[in-house]
């Protein structure tokens, strides 16, 4: 029997609120291994020209920090909502994608659906995909390592509740080695981060939580256990 060749669309999105208004989509399609095979980024037109909900933002400031530069330099577009699903689309049929991740997916699931849902638009991910949470998966695999856990506690890596942190940033840090890595919290960037977390968890060989969304007990790393 063969088995079918992973190949992953690695997504992450930034919104103005918890439940939709996407105004940055990027992902990347990725093997298993890291290797990118194409990398996309957009800036959704219809939120990202609409002054309210942009102020609202948590991430506001980068407006100015970040997608002025960037759309100066043209490394990113204004792209209405419909052409952005189409390309997602078609990347998935042309690349033949059958995993979707991201950092805790269940969020950027619900935030896609939601914008496609306010813009007016046909299912974006139609075809069968494997669902893979990379958070549930890092701290399966990586984070619940003793290493971790003691540059955790050494860097002082810890929540206000004295648990010890497990986000994309850490991860990566621990991933890489450069511990004061800072996430850049727009889209793309995040996404190719989370292709490198995505590719060392896959190399622990461990068991892979595919449609594992939300399980929450697993991202808790208390410092006193």
């Amino acid at each position: 029997m063969t088995i079918a060749k992973k190949i992953i669309l690695v997504l992450d999105t930034e919104t103005c609120d918890l439940s939709g208004s996407v105004y940055d989509v990027g992902y990347t399609i990725a093997t298993k291994s890291g290797a990118i095979l194409t990398q996309k980024n957009w800036l959704v037109e219809e939120i990202f020209t609409d002054a309210k909900k942009m102020m609202g933002a948590f991430y506001a400031k980068k407006l100015f920090t970040h997608y002025a530069p960037m759309l100066q330099r043209g490394e990113i577009a204004l792209t209405p909502w419909a052409e952005i699903a189409e390309n997602i689309r078609l990347d998935v049929a042309n690349f033949g994608v059958n995993v979707l991740a991201a950092y805790n997916l269940g969020f950027d699931r619900r935030v896609m659906a939601g914008t496609n849902k306010l813009l007016g638009n046909g299912p974006i991910f139609s075809a069968p995909v494997d669902m893979l949470d990379i958070w549930q998966f890092a701290c399966e695999t990586k984070l619940s390592q003793a290493r971790y856990k003691e540059i955790a506690l050494d860097l002082g890596w810890l929540s206000a509740a004295g648990n010890i942190k497990t986000g994309a940033e850490y991860a990566y840090r621990f991933c890489s080695g450069d511990f004061g890595f800072i996430e850049d919290h727009t889209a793309l960037s995040d996404a190719i981060i989370e292709t490198q977390i995505l590719a060392a968890c896959y190399a622990c060989k461990k068991s892979v939580p595919y449609g594992i969304i939300n399980a929450q007990p697993w991202r808790i790393v208390n410092a006193k256990n």
